[in-house]
């Protein structure tokens, strides 16, 4: 007895937003991740060589 309203298979829409969200994840999220990365590194840096004391923040 088949109760269920939708088709087991996922639609053609399904698919596409599945991929697209998948693209997201494994495309532009690292690239944003290793940017904010990087571009804290160059901050404390460009701190670092303005003499600032970094390191005793961290202590």
């Amino acid at each position: 007895m088949n109760s269920f309203p939708f088709p087991a298979e996922p639609s053609e829409k399904q698919n596409l937003i599945e991929s697209a969200i998948g693209r997201w994840l494994v495309v532009v999220l690292p690239v944003v991740l290793i940017g904010h990365l990087l571009g804290a590194l160059a901050i404390v840096a460009a701190l670092m060589s303005a003499n600032f004391n970094i390191l005793g923040w961290l202590e």
